[in-house]
């Protein structure tokens, strides 16, 4: 029986500009029941492309068929600047007559109670996902288009807004940079780039292996056509070489009395006419040639680059806490912390939103106007350390200076050719590197947070859910950079796919307000993951 079409979209284009075209030539057929992944580097179009399907954007060229009702989720930063209620109760009532129905199904379908009287301001980011897709329940949806809901999403919440998914009736398209998650909740991945969108069968760890299968084919394909130019070019050489060699037999037996004039004269005429012909015969085949290995060369993306430089290769002890409390104003958060760090450990704690992870990170640091303080017990933290904090908001940044001279602050040694060149691995170029850091998108200010820390000395490098923002590239880039680092690291993520492929050593889940290891380490994540599920009715 055939599956019943919801969306149908020909031939869709999409210019910024007149001389820059976004994507085009975008042909896509959406059935009752497809769980799709959209994929693609940052910038490429793929929230544009869920606006035009949405009907919230128009195309320059090519149509939208629509078959039920769609739901268009956008990203949670964008949602947050257009909201004005001041309560989560004036703000449902101010989008529905009905806005019980709406709590009704986060109760339901999420699991989540609010309090309705809270400032809607104070929802995280996994609570404001959770209340919009209620909303867009409510509308009874056949289709739904989801711009990266995982982001600022705990475990818990996660694996809530998986269930949800699995148990949809309709379809959904849904953008995110969580590989482990997209592996659990999809079956088909679409692929957008300039070109087109290219439809690969699987979830997102297949859609990677038939990606690297095309690469090792592609460049197979390029070698050949290497391969054969280069032999193409011999033979023409090879061949101009005998008739050149041919001519000059003609003029020696000439001159050595072996033929006369006119002979001479025939040989050399023969010899021209076929050099002639040899000619424009080997310069069809090196053009030939030559195209074929322009056609084969592989396309890739240009990613950044990524280098950390560790300030002292030397062991030491780093961080040493012994059953301290960590204390927000009047809230007791974590109780008789036991945690040691040294200079080439990597640690990754993981607990819900709210459970003190970053809270205790700040503590340690002593970072200034901060509520977080670690009472009793021991706190050692080694004298002169260099401490780089990547935190969620970027911090790090200084949005009331440019990009360039947030490099400069970063490490003041370094040349200015030096400093252009490494944001220049981090694709910041030309006079874009005089621009307000009050202006970068969230990946752009990621970017440039690396970028920074890729040119500090760092003893101990603290990510708190680094992958936030970050297209899948740039977070494959990260992944390498972190792998050759050799100082200590401590990591703060949601992101199982991430933390099982940077060598953690030491895992910790925050469980009854306490800081406990976990038995399997992210490097094995079906039983990481299933651990941390186990303990969620207490851990989240």
């Amino acid at each position: 029986m055939p599956k019943k079409s919801i969306l149908l979209a020909e031939n869709l284009a999409y210019k910024l500009s007149l001389d820059r075209t976004l994507f085009q030539g975008i042909h896509l057929n959406i059935d009752v029941g497809d769980r799709i992944a959209l994929v693609g580097s940052n910038g490429i179009g793929k929230s544009t492309i869920l606006k035009i399907l949405a009907s919230q954007l128009s195309p320059n060229t090519g149509s939208v068929l629509r078959n039920g009702i769609v739901y268009y989720l956008p990203q949670i930063s964008t949602i947050r600047q257009e909201i004005t209620a001041e309560t989560v109760l004036n703000f449902l009532i101010s989008i529905s007559d009905e806005w019980w129905n709406i709590e009704e199904i986060l109760q339901t379908q999420f699991h989540t109670n609010l309090d309705l009287s809270l400032p809607i301001t104070n929802l995280s980011g996994g609570e404001l996902t959770k209340l919009f897709l209620a909303i867009g329940l409510a509308q009874e949806p056949n289709l739904l288009l989801l711009d990266e809901p995982t982001n600022h999403m705990d475990l818990q919440a996660l694996e809530s807004l998986k269930q949800f998914l699995q148990d949809f009736a309709g379809a959904f398209v849904i953008v995110s940079h969580k590989p482990f998650f997209l592996d659990q909740a999809t079956d088909v991945t679409w692929e957008l780039t300039p070109d087109g969108l290219q439809v690969y069968g699987g979830n997102f760890s297949q859609y990677r292996e038939q990606k690297e299968i095309e690469l090792e084919a592609a460049l197979r394909s390029h070698e050949v056509a290497r391969k054969e130019l280069k032999r193409t070019q011999a033979t023409a050489i090879q061949e101009q070489q005998r008739a050149d060699q041919s001519s000059r037999n003609g003029r020696g037996k000439f001159l050595n009395g072996s033929i006369d004039r006119m002979a001479a004269g025939l040989i050399k005429t023969k010899a021209e006419v076929s050099t002639g012909t040899a000619k424009k015969k080997h310069e069809v085949a090196v053009a030939k040639a030559n195209q074929k290995v322009a056609e084969t060369k592989v396309k890739t993306t240009k990613v950044t680059s990524i280098q950390l430089e560790e300030k002292n290769q030397k062991r030491r002890n780093i961080i040493n806490i012994q059953g301290a409390n960590l204390r927000v104003s009047e809230r007791l958060l974590i109780q008789n912390i036991q945690l040691h760090v040294s200079s080439c450990d990597r640690i990754s704690i993981i607990g819900a939103n709210g459970s003190g992870k970053s809270s205790l990170v700040k503590a340690i640091l002593g970072r200034e106007n901060q509520t977080a303080v670690l009472e009793s017990g021991e706190v050692l933290l080694a004298p002169a350390i260099k401490a780089v904090y990547l935190d969620q908001t970027y911090e790090l940044v200084d949005r009331r200076c440019t990009i360039l001279e947030n490099m400069q602050v970063a490490n003041p040694n370094l040349s200015y050719q030096l400093l252009r060149q490494q944001l220049g691995h981090f694709l910041f170029k030309y006079d874009d590197v005089h621009k307000s850091a009050s202006v970068l998108s969230g990946g752009e200010l990621a970017r440039l947070a690396i970028a920074m820390i890729s040119i500090s000395e760092i003893d101990l490098l603290i990510l708190d859910e680094p992958t936030n923002n970050l297209d899948i590239e740039t977070v494959e880039q990260m992944v390498v950079g972190i792998n050759d680092y050799q100082g200590a690291i401590w990591v703060i993520s949601h992101d199982l796919d991430f933390l099982s492929r940077i060598n953690i050593t030491q895992s910790f889940k925050l469980k009854e307000q306490a800081l406990q290891m976990t038995t399997y380490l992210p490097s094995t994540p079906e039983q990481y993951y299933r651990e941390l599920l186990e303990c969620h009715n207490i851990c989240y």
